[in-house]
């Protein structure tokens, strides 16, 4: 008889994971794309010739700059319950649908590319992109979507993201609330909250005073209650099993 295979990583596990910023600048909000059946990177050098006459008809080029792209094959997918578009996809979708009325910088939203395992293979990356192309397949069966990702700007070298599994805040939403607490829901956005698709976080504490509640939404956000606290500035601090995400300005929260 047939059983529920316990190990999930299989061939379509590829190597490097791509994750899509769903937020507002200057909010950051990395979340994982999920469904991708084929990913590629590609780095062009832009050239022009700059042949002279001592090198006899020989032709030479001068590099003059570079573009980046990415190209991915999707499966067009819906959350569990079959009620909605995966929220990633559909933001990329009102990303490409965003341009046909506006222009692409207000289109542009930022990506991160880099070996899920988290070695350091130098093709950690990280830049901002806009949706150029949208082609579904049109065929029979399951929906596939061929987009492509063209870099605007550049593309910057990172530290692997999945090389720690200590959790990090990128940044919070809203940042300020009142004293009291418990007047709002905070969104707190990072990595490595559910690792591999497992929960992992046993504290969320506002200046060393543990939220009300929290819900881990993804690996990526946390939705929690702020406590009650004093008037000023403090830290929003994430606890797993691998440890308590560092302070930056990114996590500052302000009772007033």
């Amino acid at each position: 008889m047939a059983t529920t295979p316990t190990t999930r990583v299989t061939e379509l596990a590829r190597t490097h994971r791509l994750d899509i910023d769903t937020a507002t600048y200057p909010t950051v909000a990395y979340q994982q794309l999920m469904g991708i059946e084929e990913a590629k990177l590609l780095e062009e050098l832009r050239t022009e010739d700059d042949e002279v006459y001592d090198d006899t008809g020989a032709m030479r080029e001068e590099v003059t700059g570079y573009a980046w792209r990415i190209e991915a094959k999707i499966a067009w997918s819906t959350n569990l319950a079959g009620t909605a578009i995966d929220a990633v996809q559909a933001f990329l979708r009102s990303r490409f649908k965003a341009l046909r009325t506006s222009s692409t910088g207000n289109a542009e939203f930022g990506v991160r590319w880099y070996n899920r395992e988290g070695l350091d293979d130098g093709n950690s990356h990280e830049g901002r992109v806009y949706v150029k192309s949208w082609a579904p397949s049109g065929g029979k069966g399951r929906e596939t979507i061929d987009i492509v990702l063209q870099g605007q700007g550049q593309l910057t070298d990172i530290t692997n993201p999945a090389g720690s599994l200590v959790p990090t805040v990128t940044s919070i939403f809203p940042a300020t609330g009142s004293t009291a607490g418990s007047d709002q829901v905070v969104d707190i956005y990072g990595q490595h909250y559910r690792p591999n698709g497992v929960t992992d976080v046993t504290a969320v504490e506002f200046g060393g005073t543990p939220a009300v509640g929290y819900t881990v939404v993804s690996d990526s956000h946390i939705v929690a209650i702020p406590p009650a606290g004093l008037a000023g500035t403090v830290q929003v601090q994430v606890t797993t099993t691998a440890g308590t995400s560092t302070d930056t300005p990114a996590d500052d929260y302000t009772y007033a």
